[in-house]
């Protein structure tokens, strides 16, 4: 009976084993991470902790943040000699800039439209938008609403430069707020068909399925359980919809063991060639080297994949200032097309 025990619980010992030799990868996470930044991501700082004073191979299973990088260090333990391959996995570590020149090399782009932005409307306000102002008072011209607005913001501009600062971190941080919301509320909906044809391909969505199937792969090829492993899947993909998914198979599969993967209902939320995987698992012959090769290819175009946010924000911001300028010239030219017409008649 013992003996038994030990044996369905051999997939433990495989994790501590791997944890207790991940001293190479130790050393190649640090000289990875110094060649980014000066600074460790969250994820690199909770994996490396984890891996030097070692925590019980259970929370590696049901802590959604260190079920995350299981397949990195599973991966490192089975070849040791050589972790390059490990590079798009180390990538999806980084989920966050770490660090001022980190943030500045991801969004370099965006931010140098949104400066250059400020600056034209900043030179609008204070150079040319007095001038006509001037104008408009020599002639007495009576003046639109529209035009009145952008005059007040022009006097704003000029005369309380730390009042526009203010304004202007406000505006960043209502922004951010407002992308967060987003994301929010596509994770609630995303059982919904629009939500998952939006995503499908998205920086996020292969990062998910990156994990969920390098994790899934790499638990099997240590023994895992096959609905345990769905389980830890679910929760290192890090996305509630694709967690909710798999438990909802793994029970599925629990309550009909002898069915085949493809029928269960809910099998389609996830590729067919995992699915297929998991039918040679069943039969009896190891579908590890596909979710393997699949997971590879999940991470590696994560890492090429820029994120859905960051590709969509300089266009947005350039539409969005081309309306103000846009504004701007309307509110300026409207009195002045008045005096036109009055002269002329």
């Amino acid at each position: 009976m013992s003996s038994h025990a030990d044996s369905s619980n051999d997939y433990l010992a495989r994790i501590d084993e791997a944890v207790a030799k991940s001293q190479p990868l130790q050393q190649w996470l640090l000289r990875r991470a110094s060649q980014d930044s000066k600074v460790l991501s969250k994820q690199t700082k909770l994996l490396l902790s984890s891996l030097s004073k070692p925590v019980a191979s259970e929370e590696w299973l049901t802590n959604p943040n260190l079920a995350a990088t299981l397949p990195i260090v599973l991966r490192a333990a089975a070849s040791p000699e050589d972790l390059s391959h490990l590079e798009p996995w180390y990538q999806l570590l980084l989920r966050r800039p770490t660090g001022l020149i980190d943030f500045l090399r991801r969004f370099y782009y965006p931010l140098s439209v949104a400066l250059g932005a400020m600056l034209v409307l900043y030179f609008l306000a204070v150079s040319v938008i007095p001038t006509f102002k001037e104008m408009f008072t020599d002639f007495q011209l009576r003046l639109s609403p529209l035009t009145s607005l952008v005059l007040s913001i022009s006097d704003f501009v000029s005369n309380r430069p730390l009042g526009l600062i203010l304004v202007l971190l406000i505006g960043i941080a209502l922004l951010i707020a407002t992308f967060k919301c987003i994301r929010l509320m596509m994770d609630l909906l995303e059982g919904n068909d629009l939500i998952l044809a939006v995503r499908r391909g998205t920086k996020q969505s292969l990062g998910s399925m990156a994990r969920w199937t390098g994790t899934l792969a790499e638990l099997l090829r240590i023994g895992t359980p096959v609905g345990r492993a769905i389980l830890t899947a679910g929760l290192a993909s890090q996305r509630p919809w694709l967690n909710s998914q798999s438990k909802q198979l793994a029970s599925l599969h629990k309550i009909h063991p002898e069915k085949p993967w493809s029928m269960l209902p809910g099998a389609n939320s996830f590729s067919a060639s995992s699915i297929a995987a998991l039918e040679l698992n069943r039969q009896g012959t190891s579908g590890t080297c596909v979710l393997r090769e699949l997971a590879q290819s999940y991470a590696v175009r994560y890492s090429g994949r820029p994120s859905f946010y960051l590709n969509w924000l300089s266009p947005i911001l350039l539409v969005f200032v081309g309306f103000l300028v846009f504004l701007i010239v309307v509110a300026l030219f409207m009195p002045l097309l008045s005096l036109i017409t009055s002269l002329a008649g």
